[in-house]
């Protein structure tokens, strides 16, 4: 089963940066996450949480990845992470969307970011 958010806000810039996030809840749904996807929507994305790595394996397209802590400050954002490449840093959570889509919603580290329920 997967947990829908409707959106994802930036508190500093008040932009919808998300409007259609699906949470991974459970091993088999965290493990598969974005895999054997064509594409993703614009706006759409996953919430992993805890977010121990992230990997991208048998994916077909690059993402970008939008780490935060428990207070859903950004730590780091890793843009445009390639198909078949590994991402090992230790978060509260990540977000995964569109490669372009942190730059182009103006995120930054030390961003906190809301979670609104559908």
């Amino acid at each position: 089963m997967v947990a829908k958010i409707s959106k994802v806000i930036n508190d500093r810039t008040g932009v919808v940066i998300a409007s259609d996030i699906s949470e991974a809840d459970g091993a088999w749904r965290s493990f598969k996450g974005l895999m054997f996807r064509k594409k993703l929507p614009a706006g759409h994305g996953m919430v992993f949480r805890p977010a121990h790595g992230i990997h991208t394996q048998f994916m077909r397209f690059a993402i970008d990845l939008i780490f935060l802590d428990k207070s859903n400050r950004v730590l780091k954002i890793r843009p445009a992470m390639a198909p078949w490449r590994f991402d090992f840093t230790s978060a509260y959570a990540v977000i995964e969307m569109n490669a372009g889509a942190a730059a182009g919603n103006d995120v930054r580290p030390g961003d906190h970011l809301r979670f609104r329920s559908a």
